[in-house]
């Protein structure tokens, strides 16, 4: 398994390759400084592109593990556009599905920003995040949603 690193103010964002498909997205607090920031693959071309604003949508592949219900849910946010939000309430009338349930999917989300599950709030709130809740909103900043505040 391979591991590339994208260095942002806030932290590092971590992708694990494995036979040319991200698995795995981590966004840690601490900048992997002994780690080299390493741009010359797709991976991070296209996570540096999001950062700039380049770039409203990634593409590249992945491996998504999880059941079938979790992955309808996945599949919906990740067609949630840039710059949007949609509630866990209003995702769960559309699939059908408990809030609960939508929660729960966000939270074993191993792609963010890929599967974008910082647009996912709450009616009145920010709601969670399976990573800190700092890096939802340096990513909601980013695309300049103010809809959770």
């Amino acid at each position: 398994m391979e591991k590339f690193f994208v260095n942002v103010e806030i932290g590092s964002i971590i992708l694990y390759v494995e036979d040319n498909k991200v698995t795995k997205i981590k966004l840690s607090n601490k900048i992997e400084e002994e780690e080299e920031e390493t741009q010359d693959n797709i991976f991070t071309q296209q996570i540096i592109e999001y950062l700039n604003g380049n770039r409203k949508k990634l593409d590249f592949n992945v491996k998504i593990s999880g059941g079938k219900v979790f992955k309808k849910i996945w599949d919906f946010v990740k067609n949630i556009p840039y710059g949007q939000t949609m509630t866990y309430g209003k995702i769960a009338k559309k699939l059908d599905v408990n809030p609960r349930v939508v929660g729960f999917a966000m939270n074993k989300n191993q792609l963010p920003i890929y599967i974008p599950c910082h647009r996912v709030i709450g009616k009145n709130n920010i709601g969670g995040f399976n990573s800190d809740l700092k890096w939802k909103k340096y990513l909601l900043e980013l695309e300049k949603i103010t809809n959770w505040r």
